[in-house]
């Protein structure tokens, strides 16, 4: 159960985005813009993804709270973002842009998410009497094992974002 939430709850925000950007204009806030030079290097993506990942295994101390939200609203994000771009330049060239990076961050994300809720999860499961410790060792592994997957997937994500999808960004 704890590791359907994530992935449930990140395809919820995504088609929420992308069903939000269907009805409403985000160009404004995200677009593809043919003349733009901004070239951000691995750490402006690495940075900002450990970022969000922070937030989302935060939820490890705030009982899920600030996982729930932050990964909504990232999901939202890049709905809205597929969405609005895809009717810019094509679903193909918009998918040309994000799965090379995409298929690591999200993963990443979804991962982050579920650190983020396994804490809360095993405290729940021992109000409600389904295990004996609040917290045991194994618990304590497998967040830290979904916090260091995340982490890896995030660098991997960094170094095709900041190297392969700029270049087919600049090509498109």
């Amino acid at each position: 159960m704890n590791r359907a939430v994530s992935p449930l709850i990140f395809i919820f925000g995504l088609i929420f985005g992308l069903f939000s950007a269907s009805q409403n204009d985000y160009s404004a806030y995200f677009g593809f813009d043919p003349f733009d030079n901004f070239n951000p290097g691995f750490l402006f993506f690495f940075r900002h993804n450990i970022n969000v990942a922070f937030l989302l295994w935060s939820g490890a101390v705030t009982f899920g709270i600030t996982t729930l939200v932050n990964l909504l609203f990232n999901a939202f994000v890049i709905g809205s973002a597929i969405g609005t771009t895809a009717t810019q330049i094509g679903l193909t060239k918009t998918l040309l842009i994000i799965l090379p990076h995409g298929v690591f961050e999200i993963p990443a994300l979804i991962i982050a998410g579920a650190a983020g809720f396994k804490i809360p999860y095993e405290l729940l499961r021992f109000a409600l009497g389904k295990k004996k410790e609040m917290i045991t060792e194994e618990d304590a592994k497998g967040f830290f094992k979904f916090v260091g997957i995340s982490i890896v997937l995030i660098f991997i994500a960094a170094v095709i974002e900041s190297t392969i999808t700029m270049k087919i960004a600049k090509n498109i």
